[in-house]
């Protein structure tokens, strides 16, 4: 029986691809780069933000400028997060669902711990019983490292966590935690993807993920 729920956020409970590819392209323009498509995006989606931001600026790019890339990353991401990302269709009610039969929900992403919990409280307030984006004390998924950290504070076995996101960056952490494994198809990721990486199930929409979680 399912007990706790743990979710990834982009791509999963919110499309915020629009926003990811605005911030990169003024970051990119920042150091004369020419705009990326979002699919060149998708790539790079899923990583740590160093990283995610790496891999979006040329292979021959100048790695002492790092810092100056991720500043200017952050103070664009920080002025467009919440231009056009939104809650995927059902997501706000499946959650007021969840809640509703005493299934503690969390987030676990590898965003950036401040921008998790701003748009998690704005896009789904009162919704989640944590939220945790990407810290430096605790490494980023596929690590299970706050994985365990949630269930711990939850007070739940990992055996009675529904890990849910739509990569197989997800599908693997919840493998290394021993959680079950949940891939949802709306999101970054195909479900052929979602299935190397160790997804024990597949929902295809909102209600499909209600009953699955219900059903384990």
């Amino acid at each position: 029986m399912i007990k706790a729920a743990i979710f990834d956020f982009d791509g999963t409970l919110a499309n915020t691809m629009p926003d990811l590819v605005t911030s990169l392209n003024r970051m990119r323009a920042h150091f004369g780069y020419a705009p990326i498509t979002e699919r060149e995006v998708l790539r790079a989606v899923n990583n740590a933000t160093p990283k995610y931001v790496r891999l979006c600026l040329p292979e021959d790019f100048d790695e002492s400028r790092m810092g100056e890339a991720l500043d200017a990353y952050y103070a664009a991401y920080a002025e467009h997060y919440l231009d056009k990302t939104a809650p995927y269709p059902g997501v706000p009610a499946l959650l007021a669902k969840l809640r509703e039969d005493g299934i503690l929900l969390a987030v676990m992403s590898n965003k950036d711990d401040r921008n998790v919990k701003e748009m998690t409280e704005a896009l789904f307030p009162g919704a989640f019983d944590a939220a945790w984006g990407t810290v430096a004390d605790v490494p980023a998924k596929p690590d299970p490292a706050r994985a365990f950290l949630i269930a711990e504070d939850f007070g739940v076995q990992p055996e009675e966590v529904a890990f849910i996101g739509d990569s197989d960056f997800d599908m693997i952490t919840a493998g290394n935690a021993g959680m079950v494994p949940v891939g949802v198809t709306w999101g970054y990721r195909d479900a052929k993807t979602l299935i190397s990486g160790g997804a024990a199930y597949l929902a295809e929409n909102a209600d499909d993920l209600y009953h699955t979680i219900k059903s384990i």
